[in-house]
């Protein structure tokens, strides 16, 4: 049985109330540790790698350009 069907048999005919009861409880299992950090600041780590694969990018897309003319 799929999630999807376990859902849809079991979860999905209960009272509001209940479905929101059995979220909680569901949440209130996961460790905060879990939770991947969305930050909107970037590591150096994150700028090195954006700049190596932009870098790369550039020089295939000349490559192909000379390629053309």
């Amino acid at each position: 049985m799929t999630i999807q069907e376990m859902y849809e048999q079991s979860i999905r005919p209960l009272p509001a109330p209940e479905r929101l009861r059995l979220a909680t409880l569901i949440l209130n299992e996961i460790p905060p540790q879990a939770v991947v950090d969305y930050s909107d600041e970037w590591t150096e780590e994150d700028m090195r790698d954006f700049t190596l694969h932009s870098l790369r990018r550039a020089a295939v897309s000349m490559e192909e350009e000379e390629d053309d003319a």
